[in-house]
């Protein structure tokens, strides 16, 4: 893994390690507020929305519209994240594991490619 930066609402903060970044998840208190994650390019990055044990990812593959939201058809339950400051609940199918949400953050910083861990769909 090269660099991996966290944009929050509270500022951007650098790491050298995916297990790093996974710790500031987890202890930083986030208020189900989003996270954007890169490498030392804005693109392509994740959005990681999270509320409790749940969460919704975004993939962005550039500033072109080019991007896809987590995919989940075993998922029934309805989860409200707060995005960009708003309330955002997505279709129930969108929403996955928290943990499914760290394997796929572990997987982005190490290809900065779209995670092959959990399914997508295209927006």
């Amino acid at each position: 893994m090269g660099i991996g930066i966290i944009s929050t609402k509270s500022g951007d903060f650098t790491f050298q390690s995916a297990d790093d970044i996974i710790e500031f998840i987890r202890t930083a208190p986030q208020n189900k507020n989003d996270l954007w994650i890169s490498g030392e390019q804005p693109y392509p990055c994740i959005a990681v929305c999270i509320n409790g044990e749940y969460a919704a990812v975004n993939f962005f593959q550039n500033d072109a519209g080019e991007m896809w939201l987590s995919y989940n058809d075993k998922n029934e339950k309805e989860v409200t994240f707060i995005a960009e400051g708003d309330e955002w609940k997505p279709d129930a199918d969108a929403v996955i594991a928290l943990n499914d949400a760290f394997s796929c953050i572990r997987e982005f910083l190490n290809t900065y490619e779209r995670p092959t861990c959990i399914q997508w769909q295209e927006l």
